[in-house]
């Protein structure tokens, strides 16, 4: 009897011990900053994957490379990768570089940054910044003319790749009235006197 209440106790601390341990690992966890979607990686497309556009709708494109230079993320020494490049791909066809698929004649400049963030609240507290340098270049008034599914992929430090999906949605051809109402009254006289009578 004794060892078996002996067995219960232990069994019961080391589920305790457990929980703690868990609930420590979700509280680290929590802490941490979370990526958006636009920069799941070191690369960043944008707009970001999963957007819808109508035939037509003019929109610009950016694309950056980031190098932090301390932190868990630092990466080559700081130093951004200018040489990146991306294409566009819609139904599974050959992929266009950006430029051509757009009918750009000349490559944007390209643009460099510095910035700082946080990875955690511990880094917070401490006032331990990351930072930050990037490489980017930004294509001004685009638009996609045909419904379809396109693939943008943005290709850096010689094999890093961030894809975003982008849908065109075709116009619709017919146009239908949503969220009809209808207001039916039998005396507009009686509605009148109530309004009235409730204002005095």
């Amino acid at each position: 009897m004794k060892k078996q209440q002996t067995t219960v106790k232990m069994l019961l601390k080391a589920n305790a011990a457990a929980l703690c341990l868990a609930a420590s690992l979700s509280a680290v966890s929590a802490q941490t900053f979370q990526r958006l979607g636009t920069c799941p990686d070191l690369g960043c497309v944008l707009p970001p994957d999963q957007q819808d556009f109508l035939p037509g709708q003019e929109f610009d494109i950016r694309f950056e490379v980031h190098a932090p230079k301390n932190g868990s993320e630092a990466y080559n020494n700081g130093v951004p990768d200018e040489k990146f490049t991306a294409t566009i791909s819609k139904d599974g066809k050959p992929a266009k570089s950006i430029a051509d698929f757009f009918k750009h004649k000349n490559e944007p400049a390209l643009e460099k940054w510095t910035f700082q963030w946080y990875e955690d609240l511990f880094a917070q507290d401490a006032k331990t910044p990351s930072v930050v340098n990037v490489a980017s270049k930004a294509y001004r008034r685009v638009a996609l003319y045909e419904p379809g599914d396109y693939t943008v992929t943005l290709n850096y430090y010689g094999g890093k790749k961030t894809v975003a999906k982008w849908t065109v949605r075709p116009l619709a051809t017919k146009k239908k009235a949503k969220n009809v109402i209808f207001f039916i009254g039998t005396s507009i006289p009686s509605l009148n006197e109530a309004i009235e009578g409730n204002g005095r």
